[in-house]
């Protein structure tokens, strides 16, 4: 079955929620409490199925896991995602020094790849994860002005750099999807800084890379206007496509072919984080309404949710989210 199929397979919505640090407060742990243990690990995946009914399953993302298994110094707060505090790959001589992480033997990557086959094992529900890109993974390792200024100035390094990031990821994202993953984004939103051609260079051909080596429903999602850049996206060999919540949807929507989803995007922040359940449930059926028409809508949010956002809303969103088409049609807004 394609993810086309999947969200057409009832007459509903369906709605795909990426919201794990909210389950923090629900089991009462910390995040590398859930990081360093599987058993956590399946225990948020349950406790997040029985609250919010969504159409997928999720693990407790983990962005930050290729930068901390390469050693960089890293930002631990208890209660949302790691971040990076060092660049320390700044030239060829350091690269050369580093090895591709092996994913079932690296640090914390084989505890990852154990949560996710528990996961996929124990809930009946499609496993999505979202990986970090290569390119966003590259500006990760040296620096975002680093970087982009190498473009220019050496762009030896950074074909190097990007082809050891894409290496490391694409290994990482096969053990994800022989764990049990059946929906793998890639997360490239440091991609937003380059133009087309610049993005047809260092994005397309690497993410293409990983994706045929993948046996799943294959996204990516970019954060940040992507209007310029949305059709060096669609170019790549993917399934679905996840857009930021200040894209206009109505617009976007008819230059997605029919054959590829368009994931979003409910914004995550000024509206399921400080709104109300009832204000969330109009927005919520302003877009789905809006998309009504298209069976290669998915209902989504734009981005990460914040990891205080009240339970309800998130139910709310959700909830009107997976209306049946019955009752859906029935509404005027």
């Amino acid at each position: 079955m394609t993810l086309l199929e999947y969200i057409n397979s009832e007459e509903r919505g369906f709605f795909l929620p990426d919201m794990a640090t909210n389950g923090l407060f629900l089991i009462n742990k910390k995040a590398y409490e859930v990081y360093e243990s599987p058993m956590n690990q399946l225990e948020l995946a349950k406790t997040m199925n029985e609250y919010f009914e969504s159409d997928f399953i999720y693990s407790f993302c983990d962005g930050i896991i290729f930068c901390e298994t390469l050693g960089l110094d890293i930002l631990k707060p208890d209660y949302d995602f790691p971040s990076v505090l060092t660049h320390s790959i700044t030239d060829i001589d350091i690269l050369e020094k580093y090895e591709v992480p092996n994913p079932y033997e690296s640090k914390r990557m084989p505890k990852n790849i154990e949560s996710l086959s528990l996961i996929a094992k124990n809930i009946d529900k499609p496993l999505y994860v979202s990986i970090q890109g290569p390119f966003t993974l590259a500006v990760q390792l040296a620096g975002a002005t680093h970087l982009l200024r190498s473009i220019i100035t050496n762009e030896e390094f950074v074909l190097k750099l990007l082809e050891f990031t894409t290496e490391t990821v694409k290994r990482y994202a096969v053990a994800a999807n022989k764990a049990g993953a059946k929906l793998i984004s890639i997360s490239e939103p440091a991609a937003v800084t380059l133009n087309k051609e610049r993005f047809d260079k260092y994005v397309v051909p690497n993410v293409n890379e990983i994706y045929e080596n993948l046996d799943c429903w294959k996204s990516m999602h970019i954060c940040g206007d992507t209007s310029e850049l949305l059709e060096n996206m669609l170019s790549c060999n993917l399934d679905a496509v996840s857009l930021d919540q200040i894209m206009n949807y109505k617009e976007v929507m008819p230059k997605i072919p029919e054959n590829i989803v368009l994931i979003g995007n409910l914004d995550p922040i000024e509206l399921l984080g400080r709104s109300t359940p009832e204000k969330i449930k109009e927005e919520t059926l302003k877009l789905t309404k809006a998309m009504r028409k298209y069976n290669n809508f998915l209902c989504a949010f734009g981005c990460n949710c914040l990891n205080d956002t009240p339970v309800c809303n998130l139910q709310s969103a959700i909830k009107t989210g997976r209306m049946s088409y019955e009752d859906l049609d029935r509404i005027d807004i």
